[in-house]
């Protein structure tokens, strides 16, 4: 019985230790355990092209540059993740731009965002996701809604603008509409454009849906000047580096208006230009909204949105 007794003792005591082992390393941050739930985090894909993050987590500002000030309309109610940025009449987020900001000195770049905006049919007007300033009602960069023709659809029609300082014409215009991009439901929208190439792509949740934008005589290749059609009788030359066209109403102070925005036109919301009644309130939602420097790959765009799908709601 003594021995039985001492034997018992003596397991449970080495049990014990481990146990004591186990919970001193596990609170080691020396030798943390390694957990794996699953998550990934977003901001790991190409982490040294982001140059701009908005998680609307309560505050407008963005996590690496500190841009961002809300107007008082802005709420932030359950997102994709956390919270998001909620549109609404007169709720949107600007930020200044100065030629300095990477985002005023864009050659080429990504942009990328969940979506969940409502079809036209009872909307006030076209609304605009994210746009920077620049001269004319579609500034130098612009992301915005259109209708589709009806505005009864369900599905969206996504169109974007870049533009490039000094060139004629506007071949950097991208439009799509497809069934998968659907009214009322979130998704995850990428815009890239490359500029080796000179082509524009948008994905809709990484790639499930894939486009090389087909706007302008249903060329792939984005141009300087009007290529006449599909095969390019006008010699134009290929778009190449952005160079985008700020605006500047102060020419004393090159730089006193250029800004950028969310969620809101930067014509109507800056300089009081009210001419184009078409355009109006974004009454959606906007999360996880990033800006690269580069264009994004295939690859990087499918694993950017599988890091998502891990973090949502």
């Amino acid at each position: 019985m003594k021995k039985s007794y001492l034997f018992t003792a003596f397991i449970a005591f080495v049990i014990g230790l481990s146990f004591s082992s186990c919970s001193k390393n596990d609170n080691n941050p020396s030798t943390p355990p390694v957990v794996d739930d699953g998550r990934i985090n977003p901001s790991s894909i190409a982490t040294a092209d982001l140059i701009a993050y908005w998680g609307f987590e309560g505050t407008p500002k963005d996590s690496i540059g500190q841009r961002g000030v809300a107007t008082s309309a802005v709420t932030y109610p359950t997102g994709r993740r956390g919270s998001a940025f909620q549109g609404g009449d007169g709720a949107y987020i600007s930020f200044d731009l100065p030629t300095s900001d990477k985002l005023a000195t864009l050659k080429t770049f990504t942009i990328a965002m969940w979506l969940k905006t409502p079809n036209l049919a009872n909307a006030s007007g076209i609304p605009c996701f994210f746009q920077l300033s620049g001269e004319g009602w579609q500034g130098s960069f612009a992301v915005y809604q259109d209708n589709l023709g009806d505005n009864t659809a369900d599905s969206l029609m996504m169109k974007a603008y870049f533009g490039k300082q000094g060139v004629n014409w506007a071949g950097q215009w991208v439009a799509q509409s497809d069934p998968s991009i659907t009214a009322d439901k979130w998704f995850h929208f990428v815009l890239n454009y490359d500029n080796t190439t000179s082509t524009a792509t948008m994905y809709i949740n990484g790639g499930a849906y894939k486009v090389v934008t087909t706007s302008a005589y249903g060329l792939t290749t984005r141009y300087q000047d009007d290529p006449g059609d599909v095969d390019n009788p006008n010699g134009a030359a290929t778009l190449g580096d952005l160079n985008l066209e700020l605006r500047a109403k102060d020419p004393t102070n090159p730089t006193s208006d250029d800004k950028g925005i969310i969620g809101y036109w930067a014509n109507r919301a800056f300089y009081g230009d009210m001419s184009n009644d078409w355009q109006g309130t974004f009454n959606g939602m906007i999360d996880e909204l990033r800006v690269y420097d580069r264009a994004l790959t295939d690859s990087e765009v499918k694993a950017l949105y599988d890091a998502e799908v891990t973090q949502i709601n």
